[in-house]
């Protein structure tokens, strides 16, 4: 009868450190889970970041900003040095 008490003890503790293995176990696969959650949602903030980033530096939208702040095209620009100019003022 002894042998059978130890070895139902010892079917307990191994069943019990078991459980208590799986719920650990658990824990860590349900913050894995949020963990990923937030990594693909960061991921996707990223790439709409990178959207608007490569929208307001495109070349059209740096043409339409510099106009608005008065800039002019170097095509359209004269072209003068100022030697030019006070050599050709009277």
């Amino acid at each position: 009868m002894k042998t059978v008490l130890r070895w139902g003890l010892v079917y307990l503790l191994l069943l019990a450190g078991l459980t208590a293995l799986g719920h650990y176990n658990q824990q860590l696969s349900a913050n894995l889970m949020a963990l990923q959650a937030i990594e693909a949602d960061r991921r996707q903030k990223e790439t709409l970041l990178l959207l608007q980033r490569y929208q307001q530096v495109s070349p059209l939208a740096l043409r339409e900003w510099a106009e608005a702040n008065g800039y002019i095209p170097m095509s359209l620009a004269r072209w003068a040095s100022p030697v030019q100019t006070e050599r050709s003022a009277p």
